[in-house]
């Protein structure tokens, strides 16, 4: 038979669990309540501002020059901005390759800046600007705290220029330092001046190739006299006794009037 529960002994059991549900829902204002309140103060209060800015470090631009550039500033509110448009506004700036602009803690703001590598100085009428791998062109303050890089002269059409960047990311970074100066000469051809002592001359397309096997072929040359190493189209070589004195007889033959 089944058992017959009087609905006197369940009453009591209702009543508790209308009771937690009450306390609960009266918790639960409560909480909101003060979560709405401490809201409300925090907002109000100097919690709220921007108390400090931090950058990583850079070497292109110091961390000041972009901060500026942010347009934030402590004391501001750190939520009356919005971060995207913070980085959108240093994207702007032609070092900047990739920028986070986040909120820390409380009252934290931390800038992240990636710059663009430098590859080479580029020759700019009667100063030398920093060339970067993205073409762009920065003035340079200190150049002394920037890593080696090579000068570029005679370099003015931007074709030609970022076909010269490409070879040069290209290059083994041993070989690369020991490039001093590159001196356009004529279509797509360059002389190259090396921290060694030794002169190349190449062509634009092939240079990062040829230049591959440059400590190889010097290691084979005669060490008496350094001289100029042509790589345009095979390898060849020439002390400079040989290549400047049949340069100038070369010269010297242009200048000879036709007998007659």
């Amino acid at each position: 038979m089944d058992k017959v529960i009087d609905i006197e002994e369940r009453i009591p059991s209702m009543r508790k669990k209308r009771r937690r549900k009450t306390n609960k829902r009266f918790i639960l204002l409560v909480a909101l309540f003060l979560v709405v309140l401490l809201s409300l103060l925090y907002f109000q209060s100097p919690l709220s501002d921007v108390k400090d800015i931090s950058i990583n470090d850079t070497k292109l631009a110091d961390g000041v020059f972009y901060k500026d550039q942010s347009g934030l500033f402590t004391g501001q509110s750190l939520w009356g901005f919005h971060t995207k448009d913070i980085e959108k506004k240093l994207l702007k700036i032609p070092s900047v390759k990739e920028v986070t602009v986040s909120r820390k803690f409380i009252n934290h703001v931390t800038i992240k800046v990636t710059e663009w590598e430098p590859i080479a100085y580029i020759e700019n009428k009667a100063q030398f600007d920093l060339l970067l791998v993205n073409g762009e062109r920065i003035e340079v303050n200190d150049p002394d705290s920037l890593l080696h890089a090579p000068i570029l002269s005679g370099f003015t059409e931007p074709d030609v220029i970022e076909q010269m960047i490409q070879q040069l990311q290209q290059m083994d970074n041993s070989v690369f330092e020991l490039i001093s100066e590159i001196h356009y000469t004529e279509e797509d051809k360059i002389k190259v001046f090396m921290n060694d002592g030794y002169e190349v001359h190449a062509a634009i397309n092939s240079f990062a190739e040829k230049m591959s096997y440059y400590t190889e072929i010097i290691a084979q040359l005669p060490k008496e006299e350094k001289g100029v190493l042509d790589v345009e189209i095979g390898v060849f070589f020439k002390t400079y006794t040989d290549y400047y004195n049949e340069l100038g007889q070369g010269e010297k033959n242009e200048q000879e009037p036709e007998s007659r």
